[in-house]
């Protein structure tokens, strides 16, 4: 009616049984091989469709057309499939056009409110008893050990559930860079079980054709709207509906096969624009990493004709320990103040992903109040009441004065078990002495050994620490002392920089990497009085130089006694040798140096520390080391060179790869002292050892001073191949593949070696995991026959960084 342009309007050549759509300004373009007469169907929402035949010449033409506004309201519209489901067809719409969604926004500012909250279902539990705690008691006097049956229920409450609240402005700009700045937080209970996304790691974007979900999933998932999404999942309409002016198909979404990188649920793609309204998708069991169900919820809403932006996100998460107890958790963020196109600072987006301020923590209950988009349930608000109110009486001087004098009386437990242990609260330091068992020690050299252990730990409120350590022990055959002091200070947090200074006697390993046997043989020991301070900080961000300063003074065992048992049990053993390492006392004074840089490393600030994230690119370390002839009397001239590359590198839907590889040489051998060769360890037997440090089939220790090359690779398929195998796949296990080679210039030794394994995941509970694998191996090299072993390996889940050691 007023001659405006209709963006995205569809323009269909029913002869062709194709056609086009129109751009944000109404253009189009077709192309013909031939001439003649062709009937052209335009339609837009909200406008009556345009049917008119048109005739095509061999000369470039120029045509518009006009459509009417459509007079009358949108109902519910019903699509019955007769061949193809139609599905198929608005999901290639959509695939059309994701790339234009993609990338609709360059970037953009928005405010994000995020709760998270973790509930124990209460029924499963009662059946469980619930363990009371002490009365809290502000006189000074010691806790009553009833409580009240108010008292009681208020407890279960609090113990039932956890919440996190957190208010951040979130930073965007294309095609990753995220970053968001944390305003407020919140913490009312145990947060390890709630999941909180960080943007920089996981944003949810299923217009990306692997979306990755670290922390969440073991592999990332291919997204619905996948280039080749086809062959992951089967579509089927199930309704196209109007909401207000604007027809959403939803989609079914079924994976073929059931795997770790697929999701089952719905997509809802609205009609005309091709763009996604919301999505509510399941992830698939085996695939999650520390959760039993996982589902996502992601709603959009219109900014501008063309541009949708997500609004709302929310995540519904649960897992499961025995019978008794399940751990029910819920996310939600909602955006508000979206600010398309926002222009950030020059070099703004760094490696900085979350940037925590101080006054965040310090936000009262008037803040919160004004900015939560809906109120807190009723049992939401009276845990956050009453955990306030308990944190209040915990931190006043009366309750901790209280706590500590509690605390710091000495029992009969602590000494004969648990050790002993002096706190302040107000200082946030400790004082430990250990339990009389463990006064009791065990040495390959003279057998058993007893002497006390103590430490000393302080926390600073800047964020810096201490900790001071010792031990001292007397070895009962032998009459010989040994033990150590160590201190330890973190002095710039935001550097990750480190002091360190330790002093001791001890009889030192000579190789303490090598095969759990060899660690049993007193050849493998000599005596060293050393004295070593280290220094470590972070120049820029993931560039890092560690130094260390040693002074040796190195004896042979030649006259200590090992222990009898072990020395006749050994020397009838074909695993390892029993002789001493005969040499005459030396001093060596040995300087380490270690550069290591992981580009494109990312991290969050808090006030008082900076935590490291990872990065998608390998790390480099190089190593320097060297012995210093003369100095402080030292005995030793050497120079040993080193450079590594490690990676955990992510290859989508068939898993992860691990490899690390090295390469050394000593440039300068001249006084090289046993002690100081490179060496190589020997394979333990049943027992896999890590594949990124070690070989499996290597029948002996090695040494050289020569040039040397070593890489290890570890593959872990995440259910790749496994999943289509129907009867394997049920049982839960996991393929893994690996390899070793090693070559040394000296006799050009040469090994190389491949595992195959499957492993299993076992839960041990409502956060830890254990993996145990099955593995053969097959090795051969030039100065050794082919062989084939089995190997068992175990590794726990490291909850903090939610990752396996290998």
């Amino acid at each position: 009616m007023n001659n405006e342009p209709i963006p995205y309007a569809n323009i269909f050549v029913r002869e062709l049984s194709s056609g086009t759509t129109t751009d944000e300004n109404g253009f189009y373009y077709l192309a013909f091989d031939v001439g003649g007469e062709f009937q052209i169907a335009i339609s837009s929402l909200g406008y009556e469709t345009l049917d008119q035949m048109i005739v095509v010449s061999d000369d470039d033409m120029n045509r518009s057309f006009f459509l009417k506004p459509s007079a009358f309201a949108l109902e519910e519209v019903t699509v019955r499939a007769s061949k193809r489901d139609p599905a198929y067809a608005i999901i290639q719409n959509a695939i059309d056009n994701k790339k234009k969604y993609l990338k609709s926004i360059n970037s953009y500012k928005t405010e994000v409110y995020v709760k998270a909250v973790e509930e124990v279902d209460k029924k499963k539990r009662n059946k469980k008893k619930v363990e009371e705690v002490d009365n809290i008691n502000i006189s000074g006097g010691e806790p009553t050990p009833q409580l009240t049956e108010a008292q009681k229920a208020n407890q279960a409450l609090m113990d039932q559930l956890n919440l996190v609240e957190i208010q951040l402005t979130l930073n965007y700009q294309f095609p990753k860079k995220y970053k968001e700045e944390r305003t407020a937080y919140k913490k009312s209970g145990d947060q390890s079980g709630l999941f909180i996304p960080k943007f920089g790691e996981t944003d949810f974007n299923f217009y990306r054709n692997m979306v990755r979900l670290t922390g969440i999933a073991e592999a990332p998932i291919i997204s619905p709207l996948s280039n080749t999404s086809v062959l992951s999942y089967k579509f089927k309409l199930i309704e196209s509906k109007a909401e207000g002016n604007q027809l959403v198909h939803k989609i079914k979404v079924i994976p073929r096969k059931s795997g770790n990188s697929t999701v089952n649920g719905y997509i809802y793609i609205n009609d005309g624009l091709w763009n996604i309204n919301r999505v509510d998708f399941e992830l698939t069991k085996s695939g999650l990493k520390f959760f039993d169900a996982f589902n996502l919820k992601q709603n959009y809403e219109q900014l501008e004709d063309s541009i949708w932006y997500v609004n709302r996100q929310e995540f519904n998460y649960e897992t499961k320990v025995g019978r008794f107890q399940t751990f029910q958790g819920s996310t939600i963020l909602k955006y508000r103040d979206f600010q398309k196109d926002y222009e950030f600072p020059a070099k703004f987006f760094k490696n900085e992903v979350i940037v925590t301020t101080k006054e965040a923590y310090e936000r009262d209950s008037s803040y919160w109040n004004a900015v939560r988009p809906e109120a807190l349930t009723v049992e939401q608000q009276k845990v956050i009441f009453l955990r306030d109110s308990v944190s209040a009486i915990i931190n006043s001087k009366e309750y901790q004065d209280s706590i500590t004098a509690e605390f710091n009386k000495v029992t009969l437990l602590e000494v004969f078990w648990e050790g002993v242990g002096w706190r302040n609260n107000e200082k946030k330091s400790e004082i430990f002495l250990g339990s009389i068992p463990s006064l009791i020690d065990f040495s390959v050299v003279g057998g058993w050994r007893a002497g006390p252990f103590g430490y000393y730990f302080r926390r600073f409120e800047n964020g810096q620490m201490m900790s001071l350590s010792g031990r001292l022990s007397y070895g009962f055959r032998n009459e010989d002392l040994t033990g150590f002091f160590n201190s330890w200070y973190r002095y710039n947090p935001h550097k990750l920089a480190d002091l360190r200074v330790r002093l001791g006697r001890r009889f030192q390993s000579v190789n303490s990497f090598d095969a759990f046997f060899n660690q049993l043989s007193i050849a493998n020991y000599i005596q060293n009085d050393e004295y070593e301070i280290d220094h470590r900080f972070e120049i820029i961000n993931g560039l890092y130089l560690a130094t260390n300063f040693s002074y040796n003074d190195r004896k042979s065992i030649e006259d200590y006694l090992g222990q009898t048992q072990l020395e006749e049990w050994l020397s009838n053993s074909e695993l390892t040798t029993n002789e001493v390492l005969i040499f005459d006392p030396y001093q060596a004074f040995i300087t380490n140096t270690r550069l290591q840089f992981t580009p494109g490393q990312k991290y969050m600030t808090e006030p008082n520390r900076k935590i490291i994230l990872g990065s998608d690119y390998p790390t480099f370390t190089l190593r320097h080391r060297r012995g210093w002839e003369n100095i402080f009397g030292s005995d030793v001239n050497f120079d040993y060179l080193e450079f590594q590359v490690e990676q955990d590198l992510l290859l989508g839907q068939f898993g992860h790869l691990l490899y690390n590889a090295r390469i050394g040489d000593f440039l300068n051998d001249k006084r090289i002292q046993e002690v100081d060769v490179k060496r190589f360890r020997a394979s333990d037997p049943i027992w896999y050892s890590n594949p990124l440090f070690s070989f499996q089939l290597l029948d002996t220790s090695l040494n050289t001073t020569n040039l040397f090359f070593e890489v290890h690779g570890v593959h872990h398929f995440n259910g790749a191949f496994v999943n289509n195998i129907p009867l394997v796949k049920k049982t839960g296990v996991r393929l893994v593949a690996g390899a070793g080679f090693m070559w040394l210039q000296e006799n050009n030794f040469r090994h190389q070696e491949v595992m195959l394994g499957l492993e299993r995941v076992f839960k041990l509970g409502a956060r830890r995991r254990l993996k145990i694998g099955l593995f053969g191996v097959v090795a051969d090299g030039n100065r050794s026959r082919p062989d084939v072993t089995y190997k068992v390996s175990i590794d726990v889940i490291d909850t903090w960084k939610k990752d396996w050691s290998f």
